[in-house]
């Protein structure tokens, strides 16, 4: 008789555990994305603090020779031709679209869209190993209206195909 009072027991205090995990989606990720963008570091990557910090760590990452190609190309020619390679690495290990202080300093001047904040760092990187101002206000506004054209004119295209 004992020993059913305390398997009754057990499997009572047992039934809590299992149903604990009442999170939705969104709200794990909400918890998450918290953490992360308190961090300095993820996934053993630095993230800057803002946009001159990376800017700064851009300069202590790229070697000398692939600065000179970059600043050589014209901007346009020099952001598209990284964009999916060296662009995504900033876009994955920066967290930029799940979330990094970086991100959080990118939203607060008002860029919101990852491949826009990608976009953003590398013109003005561009810009500042060309001697270059980088008209930051210009680049927030500018960015994601060009973007929008390129999806509208791609959503076009797509139609008439």
């Amino acid at each position: 008789m004992r020993y059913l009072f305390f398997i009754a027991l057990s499997i009572v205090l047992s039934i809590p555990m299992y149903s604990q995990d009442t999170l939705t989606y969104e709200e794990k990720f909400e918890l998450e994305y918290q953490k992360r963008i308190k961090k300095s570091h993820i996934d053993g990557f630095y993230i800057p603090k803002d946009h001159l910090d990376a800017l700064r760590i851009l300069d202590e990452i790229i070697e000398e020779p692939g600065k000179a190609r970059f600043a050589s190309q014209s901007e346009s020619f020099a952001v598209n031709n990284v964009f999916f390679s060296f662009g995504r690495w900033m876009l994955v290990n920066w967290g930029l679209d799940r979330g990094s202080r970086l991100s959080v300093a990118l939203n607060n001047l008002g860029l919101n869209y990852p491949d826009d904040m990608v976009r953003f760092l590398m013109i003005s990187y561009h810009r500042k190993l060309n001697n270059k101002s980088p008209n930051t206000e210009d680049l927030i506004q500018s960015i994601p209206l060009a973007r929008k054209e390129r999806e509208k004119k791609e959503s076009v295209e797509h139609e008439n195909q």
